[in-house]
């Protein structure tokens, strides 16, 4: 099934499968697929096949699997399915939420899955494919080695040793054992799914508009929920693009009424984020997300002592808390701040080339020169897009070096590291123009060029570089006999599915998107008093965004596993925090304007600061009375998470009430009844 072998007689390529293992996969439905290193032997890979498919009290997950050939003629791919049944039942004991048929979004239980809306006498239907090969992966994850295990048979590695308790997954991804884990994708479903994103059906899908359900359907609600947050935050910047043209167009010599855009556009970000909170709000609960709390595993990278943890008894790795937060404050952020030193010194070096760019063009005062003023801020762009793409890769390897345990803390602290960075890197220059050379012309010269060139720039590597993977992808499996290589998944046979998706690019997650719209979102509303036309770059930006990253995830990509969101998580923190200093900036922006210094005469320097502190407390003041009068929940998700409690506590009390009956008639001293009746 999965590569064709050379005929070792006539050197002619032969199917890979007979006759007879074609039909025995025939009603075996792939839903993860597992690939092998070649440094494992046949010993190893049975192995982990037989405690894939062992009981969970044999330590294994209850799983089906199947081993077929891979590209050098060995059984090093393995698939991986469930019966319907045993994926409910999981599905039970990871707490997912199904909506039911009185409307609740409540926990799944298999005793209860009649009472499941989508419920079929064949169980078909009542689980997602994403959802399925989420409840596949965990399982996996959670193959423990049980005492009797200490080392994975048939490997010489020096790492291969098994500690009860410990992840064998994850000890073989770290023993270079295991190359690949991803799901399988659903042609059919693709190919709708294609239809209904990235080609342009319906005039609303212009600004922002994509079927999230079907993408929440497919891929899951962690990438649902970014493509959700692209989309509004894209419908949010229509309104400031449309004043930011007026303005631009009909009154670029006012800039008072630059000032009535800025604090229009400080509010209106505001407005933006609160509304985002509804939308997510109800995303999560119709997705079952809301409000779940999840007990998280340890990271397939987390090490340490075997220990027991308290919560759940069982034996995995303990790291001291001490020793984290030593590796934290007293080598990651040294480095840190060491990386924002070296951006504060490129900045100067880019000061120092314009000057002599400008200098240069006074004196001879050509086209030419002209030009060439422009040269140093447009290499100083792509120099931060380069520093960005570098430091992300030092930043990942300090927090790994960190040894966090859950998946969340990992990424909280490493969206910390790369905002102080990005931060630094890119808004400082402005900010030097701004508040320090105080040079409004060439502020709004060097936001401009600093905003389209790193949009035009990602743009670039958002279309050119898949179609560049696309093609060598193409040209390597045709290079290895595969014919369907080059066309869609939904036209491909069904035994050469999995083949083609091996050679497929694996995403790597939401983070650089959601790092991208920061800068983004701080280049429009950090200094929008000196430049109305930054929204206006930012939206086209983005409807090609949004056009670009679906067809990668549907044409480039590797299918990723669905992860369960609520929100944004800590880039909503993010995206607030930006949007206070943006009041900061933009207020000193304006009492700085010539515009605004004559209505100011007489009054002393103190007194002009203590005016525009005072305003800038006022915008904050706004700011959170707008954040607490917009409920961060829709009525009627309110309404149903009240009912949901009301519900629970009564199913509670009357358990109580069915013990405390049951106790009394057990435990009540019989009656006599004959001497009752006779007296």
């Amino acid at each position: 099934m999965f590569r064709r072998q050379k005929a070792q007689d006539e050197g002619e390529k032969e199917p890979l499968l007979d006759e007879g293992e074609a039909e025995s996969l025939a009603d075996f439905r792939p839903l993860v697929v597992l690939e092998f290193s070649s440094k494992t032997t046949p010993v190893t890979r049975e192995w982990m096949k037989s405690k894939i498919e062992a009981s969970k009290r044999q330590g294994g997950a209850d799983l089906n699997a199947k081993l077929v050939v891979a590209r050098d003629g060995e059984e090093r791919v393995l698939l991986v399915s469930a019966p319907q049944e045993r994926l409910l039942q999981g599905a039970e004991q990871m707490g997912l939420k199904k909506k039911y048929k009185d409307g609740s979004v409540r926990a799944f239980t298999f005793a209860e899955r009649q009472n499941v809306e989508d419920y079929t006498e064949s169980l078909e239907g009542m689980l997602t494919m994403s959802q399925s090969q989420y409840i596949i992966k965990v399982e996996l994850d959670n193959i423990r080695a049980l005492e009797a295990e200490n080392h994975i048979p048939g490997c010489s590695h020096p790492k291969a040793r098994l500690y009860k308790g410990k992840s064998i997954l994850s000890r073989m991804v770290s023993c270079h054992l295991l190359e690949k884990m991803y799901p399988v994708h659903n042609p059919e479903q693709l190919k709708r799914l294609q239809h209904d994103w990235y080609h342009l059906n319906k005039p609303k899908q212009l600004i922002g508009g994509q079927p999230i359900e079907t993408i929440r359907g497919y891929f899951g609600e962690s990438v649902a929920m970014y493509f959700s947050f692209l989309g509004h935050y894209t419908k949010a910047l229509l309104v400031p693009t449309v004043i930011g043209v007026l303005y631009y167009l009909f009154n670029e010599s006012g800039r008072n009424d630059f000032v009535i855009f800025a604090v229009f556009n400080m509010i209106w970000a505001t407005v933006f984020l609160e509304t985002w909170k509804r939308t997510s709000s109800a995303h999560a609960y119709n997705w079952g997300t809301l409000g779940r709390k999840v007990f998280e595993e340890p990271r397939a990278g987390f090490h340490g002592k075997l220990g027991v943890n308290p919560i759940t008894g069982r034996s995995e790795p303990v790291y001291p808390s001490w020793k984290r937060l030593l590796r934290i404050y007293c080598v990651s952020f040294p480095i840190v701040i060491l990386c924002m030193l070296v951006a504060v010194v490129v900045m100067m070096i880019y000061f120092w080339a314009e000057n002599i760019a400008k200098a240069k063009h006074k004196e001879e005062n050509t086209m030419l020169t002209q030009g060439l003023v422009l040269v140093p801020s447009i290499i100083y762009s792509v120099v931060i897009i380069l520093m960005n793409q570098a430091y992300r890769t030092l930043a990942q390897y300090l927090t790994k070096n960190e040894n966090h345990r859950e998946q969340s803390a990992y990424e909280n602290y490493l969206i910390v590291k790369l905002v102080l960075f990005d931060f630094v890197n890119c808004f400082l220059c402005l900010f030097y123009i701004a508040f320090v050379m105080q040079d409004m012309n060439y502020l709004r010269q060097s936001l401009a060029i600093l905003l389209i060139v790193q949009q035009l720039v990602g743009q670039l590597q958002e279309t050119l570089l898949p179609y560049l993977l696309m093609r060598k992808r193409i040209k390597k499996g045709e290079k290895s006999g595969l014919d369907h290589v080059s066309k869609p998944l939904h036209e491909i046979p069904r035994s050469k599915q999995a083949e083609v998706e091996s050679l497929m690019d694996r995403y790597e997650g939401t983070f650089d998107d959601y790092l991208e719209l920061f800068w983004q979102f701080g280049y429009v509303f950090l200094f929008s008093a000196v430049y109305p036309m930054a929204a206006f770059w930012a939206l086209a930006n983005n409807i090609m965004e949004i056009r670009t990253d679906a067809f990668k995830m549907c044409r480039i990509f590797q299918r990723p596993f669905m992860e369960p969101a609520a929100n944004i998580g800590a880039w909503q923190t993010v995206f607030e925090v930006m949007g206070f200093i943006a009041v900061m900036t933009n207020m000193a922006l304006i009492g700085m304007s010539p515009e605004i210094q004559p209505l100011l005469e007489g009054y002393t320097t103190i007194q002009k600061v203590l005016i525009f502190v005072a305003a800038e407390h006022l915008i904050i003041f706004i700011k959170v009375v707008l954040a607490f009068a917009i409920p961060d929940m829709p009525e009627w998700v309110e309404t149903q998470m009240g009912r949901i409690e009301y519900q629970s506590t009564q199913a509670l009390k009357k358990q109580a009430q069915l013990h405390r009956t049951r106790w009394m008639i057990t435990s009540a001293p019989s009656l006599d009844y004959e001497n009752y009746n006779h007296s």
